[in-house]
């Protein structure tokens, strides 16, 4: 003999499956929405007032006193969607009014970093920057350039029009250094 079903039982089990067909059909259409949408990373997306995906945030924890370095970390830091300090490997802040590079410590995996055409002139900051590579500072008002000298992987520095260079320090860089001295200094 059949099973006799009574109409509640017939109505919850119908409800379940109409349940989970329903949570399948939103799965699918949010999944095929998320992978036609190529920006989707800018925004968050909700449903039902629950938050299904948060972009991650930019990097913003530092800080530079000299606001010319800091408005060209930031627009880096934007251009390349840098997230952790460590992200930021090149920089380029060339004539960009920098007169100070007190902060900038904070970026320890620069690998290469371009400077030139600034009002520089300490260089104390950059030594903590181990990981630097590739340095180009050529026309600044840079005079002791000996913080440099203790840079483990810097392969190339270059310093050509830094009219008060003191050239004595010159000597101190490691043999695989690549130096472009000013004039003065190859004299």
């Amino acid at each position: 003999m059949p099973p006799i079903f009574y109409p509640s039982q017939t109505l919850s089990s119908f409800t379940a499956r109409w349940r989970r067909g329903y949570r399948l059909i939103v799965s699918v259409l949010l999944a095929s929405g998320l992978a036609s949408c190529g920006n989707l990373d800018q925004y968050d997306i909700t449903l039902n007032d629950r938050t299904l995906y948060a972009p991650r945030e930019l990097f913003e924890d530092y800080y530079l006193p000299d606001i010319a370095l800091s408005n060209c970390v930031t627009q880096a830091i934007e251009d390349s969607q840098v997230f952790v300090a460590g992200g930021l490997e090149v920089l380029n802040c060339s004539e960009a009014g920098i007169e100070s590079l007190s902060g900038l410590s904070r970026f320890s995996e620069l690998k290469r970093l371009k400077l030139t055409g600034n009002n520089i002139r300490n260089l104390v900051e950059l030594s903590k920057l181990t990981q630097l590579k590739e340095l180009r500072l050529e026309g600044n008002n840079i005079v002791d350039i000996v913080p440099l000298t203790v840079l483990p992987s810097l392969n190339l520095v270059s310093l050509e029009d830094n009219p008060a260079l003191q050239c004595h320090g010159l000597a101190r860089f490691h043999g695989g250094v690549e130096i472009i001295a000013p004039e003065h200094c190859s004299s």
